[in-house]
């Protein structure tokens, strides 16, 4: 599990994906506790695509994939369930203080009659879905194509595309970042979760496709490099 955190969080990922959410913090600033979620939610989405597209593919630009691609199928599935883990867990993480750097930067007022805990639960558990699907999509755009900028440029369409006001014309059930305010009306922005939960779904299914995308034979790129059976 050391060799695979090492892997999973390089300090360059950390650093480029720190600096990233520190200057959301700074340049959208909010004026109540309940528009956190509408950046952070978004823009960690965002993030989880670029930071999980080269999960594997590290072993291509390492150039350690001609020896990885001789592991036994099993060992692959464990090192990369391993980490896809580390790397939500630490973008969570990254979620939540990104949450308390709104708090305590811009100070936003609370008039609602709900728990900001419960606010803050509702940042969390959305995250979590939309990182593990957008995530996902990244994942598997680059180990499909064996290519990471397609990956990470397929993942910025998407992205785009689903921050967009072409959204606003499907069902519900399909606006991953659809929020509806509270039965209450106090103004407080709730997240879809039949959308959320239809997403995250999808997205394991991705992860899942990537058992049978990590079994071929890698892309002749360098010279010198052979292909193996399995």
């Amino acid at each position: 599990m050391k060799y695979e955190m090492k892997i999973a969080l390089p300090v360059y990922k950390m650093v480029y994906s720190f600096l990233f959410m520190g200057i959301i913090v700074l340049v959208r600033p909010i004026q109540s506790t309940t528009e956190i979620i509408v950046t952070v939610e978004t823009y960690i989405a965002l993030l989880a695509g670029i930071f999980l597209a080269d999960t594997y593919y590290q072993e291509f630009t390492s150039g350690r994939i001609s020896c990885y691609y001789r592991y036994g199928i099993r060992k692959k599935i464990i090192s990369v369930i391993q980490r896809n883990l580390i790397g939500i867990s630490y973008l969570l993480l990254l979620a939540t203080l990104a949450y308390w750097g709104f708090i305590l930067w811009y100070h936003p007022i609370h008039v609602s009659a709900t728990p900001e805990s419960v606010l803050y639960g509702n940042v969390i558990a959305a995250s979590l879905a939309s990182i593990i699907f957008v995530g996902s999509f990244g994942f598997t755009l680059t180990n499909l194509t064996q290519n990471m900028g397609i990956g990470i440029g397929g993942t910025l369409v998407l992205w785009l595309l689903m921050t967009s006001s072409v959204m606003d014309h499907l069902p519900d059930y399909f606006q991953l970042f659809l929020l509806h305010s509270s039965e209450a009306q106090d103004g407080i922005l709730l997240p879809y979760y039949p959308s959320r939960e239809l997403y995250a779904a999808v997205g394991i299914v991705l992860f899942g496709i990537n058992v049978f995308l990590i079994r071929r034979q890698p892309k002749q790129r360098k010279k010198g490099w052979k292909k193996h059976g399995n």
